[in-house]
C-alpha cells in the first residue's frame, strides 16, 4: 500500500493514508467551538481525494479484505478505526443525551445529516437507513419505548442518525428509536447498558479497546469488521477469533444465546439470566471481553487461529 498525494495549488500535497483519519479527528477536536466543521472537512477531503478512498477499497469486500496479508489487514483496520472515531464524534450531535453524560464537544460536531452523509460519500460510502425494519446488523438501539406486550418484537420507530456502508463493510450503524416488549429488549439495558466497540456515547457508557491507552498507543485499535455479503453476514471478522460456545462454557452467567445476541447488538439487551443482580451502568457490566467473538463461529479455534479465510498456524 503506497502513500497518497493529490495536486493542490499546482503542487503535490501528500497525505499519508496511515494517520489521515487520526489527523482529521484531532483537528476537529482542536478546533473546539471556534467555527463550523465543514471548511475543515472540505480542506481535508481536498488533500485526501482520490487516493484515500482507493486505499480503503480492499476493505469494501469480504473476499478482498481476507486476501490481504495480515500486516495490510491490520493497517486498514487501524485506519478505519481512526476514521470511525471521526464518524462517531459527528453522530454525537444526533444522540439523545442522558443525565451525567453530556458531551462538552458537541459544538464542533456536524449536526446536519446531509453534511455528514455528503462527507463520507466522497470517501465511497453509502447511507444506512430504515431498511425493511429493525436489523441489529444495521441499527444501534439509542432509544427504547416499552411496548405493552412484554413479548413484542423490536419495532423500528425512527432513525436518529444515519449509518454508513463501505461496499460490503458496515462502517457505522444507524442509531434508532425502537419499541419492544421488556422480555425482548429491557428498558435500561437495551438503551442504557455499556455499548461495546464504541469510543463515545452520550446516553450510555462506551467500551472501546482504545480506552486507557496513551495518546499514541490508542490509535493501534482495530475497527470492528462486519460484512454483509451475498453468502450471509459476517460479524466481527477477526484475525484471532474465539468460539462463543467455548467461551461461554467457562462463564456460567452468560449463555451462548446471550453471547450471540451480544455480538449482534454490541450490548446486553436484558439483564443476564445468570446475573440477576447485575446493574446496567456499572463497571461489572463493562468488564465483558467480547472483542474476539465472531459469527459465524470459526470451525476451530487454536492459539494460532488467524481468522476467517485464513488457515490456522501449523503446530
Amino acid at each position: 500500500m503506497e502513500p497518497l498525494g493529490t495536486e493542490v495549488g499546482g503542487a503535490v500535497s501528500p497525505l499519508e493514508p496511515l494517520g489521515a483519519g487520526r489527523e482529521l479527528y484531532l483537528s476537529l477536536v482542536s478546533m473546539g467551538s471556534d467555527g463550523p466543521a465543514q471548511p475543515l472537512l472540505d480542506a481535508w477531503a481536498a488533500r485526501a481525494l482520490p487516493g484515500y478512498p482507493a486505499w480503503l477499497a480492499p476493505a469494501s469486500r469480504f473476499d478482498s479484505f481476507c486476501a490481504l496479508s495480515a500486516d495490510d489487514r491490520a493497517l486498514l483496520e487501524e485506519e478505519l478505526y481512526a476514521l470511525g472515531r471521526v464518524a462517531g464524534a459527528m453522530t454525537l450531535g444526533f444522540q439523545p443525551p442522558s443525565a451525567g453524560r453530556e458531551d462538552q464537544d458537541r459544538a464542533w460536531l456536524v449536526p446536519d445529516r446531509e453534511e455528514f452523509l455528503g462527507f463520507f460519500a466522497r470517501l465511497g460510502m453509502t447511507a444506512v437507513g430504515a431498511a425493511d425494519g429493525f436489523d441489529p446488523f444495521l441499527h444501534e438501539i439509542a432509544e427504547l419505548v416499552p411496548a405493552e406486550n412484554p413479548d413484542a418484537p423490536i419495532e423500528l420507530l425512527d432513525v436518529l442518525w444515519p449509518g454508513l456502508f463501505l461496499g460490503e463493510l458496515l462502517f457505522v450503524r444507524a442509531g434508532v428509536r425502537v419499541r419492544a416488549g421488556a422480555r425482548v429488549a429491557e428498558p435500561g439495558w437495551a438503551d442504557g447498558s455499556p455499548m461495546y466497540w464504541a469510543h463515545r456515547r452520550l446516553n450510555r457508557r462506551p467500551v472501546d479497546l482504545s480506552h486507557g491507552w496513551g495518546s499514541g498507543s490508542q490509535w493501534g485499535t482495530d475497527h470492528r469488521m462486519d460484512f454483509r455479503t451475498a453468502d450471509g453476514d459476517r460479524w466481527n471478522v477477526h484475525r484471532r477469533p474465539e468460539r462463543l460456545s467455548d467461551h461461554c462454557a467457562e462463564r456460567d452467567w452468560l449463555t451462548p444465546a446471550e453471547a450471540e445476541e451480544f455480538v449482534r447488538h454490541r450490548c446486553l439487551l436484558r439483564r443476564p439470566a445468570g446475573r440477576p443482580g447485575l446493574l446496567p451502568d456499572t463497571q461489572d457490566a463493562a468488564d465483558l471481553w467480547p472483542f474476539n467473538w465472531s459469527l459465524p463461529e470459526p470451525a476451530e479455534c487454536t492459539p494460532g487461529c488467524r481468522g476467517h479465510g485464513e488457515p490456522a498456524a501449523a503446530g
